[in-house]
C-alpha cells in the first residue's frame, strides 16, 4: 500500500512540476530571452493580448503610457514581463508608481528599471497599465516587447507592441 501511495505521489509531482512559475516576478536570468524559465514550452499560436501604446511618437526623456491587456474577460495576466527595445537592446525605464498592487522595476543588466514584471498576483486582472521613459537623445524606433502569462503552464514569449517613434 506505501509503495502504491509513493507511485501515485511521485506521479503527482512530476505532472506538477511544468506549471511552475514565478508568483514574485521574473528572475533576473529571464531578462535576455525574455522565456520564463516555468519548465515548460511557451505557446506557438497568437497571444489572445494586446499591447497599446498612447502615443505613436515621443520625444527623448518623454513617457509613453503602455497597456497590457486581453481580447477578451478571460485572457486574464498572471505573469508579466516588458521590455522596451530597439533591435535586441533594452532601452529607458520604466515609472511605477509605488502603490501599484500588480507590478515591479526590475533592473536587467546595468539598466536601472529596464523592464517591469508582476509582483504575487491574487485575482489577476485583464489589464495592467504602466509608463516608459524614453532616454534622453534616442532617436529611434522602439518597439515594446512582453512575456504574458495566462498562469504557469500557458504563456507567450515577446509579443510586440506596434512601432514607437522617439526624436
Amino acid at each position: 500500500m506505501a509503495y502504491r501511495f509513493a507511485c501515485v505521489l511521485l506521479a503527482v509531482a512530476l505532472c506538477a512540476a511544468p506549471a511552475l512559475s514565478f508568483s514574485t516576478g521574473a528572475p533576473n536570468g529571464a531578462c535576455g530571452d525574455m522565456i520564463p524559465q516555468h519548465h515548460t514550452d511557451p505557446q506557438k499560436s497568437s497571444a489572445p493580448y494586446q499591447i497599446v501604446l498612447s502615443k505613436k511618437e515621443i520625444r527623448g526623456n518623454e513617457a509613453v503610457t503602455i497597456t497590457v491587456k486581453g481580447n477578451s474577460a478571460k485572457d486574464t495576466i498572471k505573469g508579466l514581463l516588458c521590455q522596451t527595445r530597439v533591435g535586441e537592446t533594452a532601452i529607458g525605464s520604466f515609472d511605477v508608481p509605488p502603490n501599484n498592487n500588480y507590478i515591479q522595476k526590475v533592473d536587467c543588466g546595468n539598466s536601472k528599471g529596464s523592464a517591469v514584471t508582476h509582483k504575487k498576483i491574487e485575482a489577476a486582472p485583464n489589464a495592467i497599465t504602466f509608463n516608459w521613459i524614453a532616454p534622453k537623445g534616442l532617436s529611434e524606433q522602439a518597439r515594446v516587447f512582453c512575456t504574458i502569462a495566462l498562469n504557469g503552464g500557458v504563456f507567450w514569449v515577446k509579443h510586440t507592441s506596434d512601432f514607437l517613434k522617439v526624436n
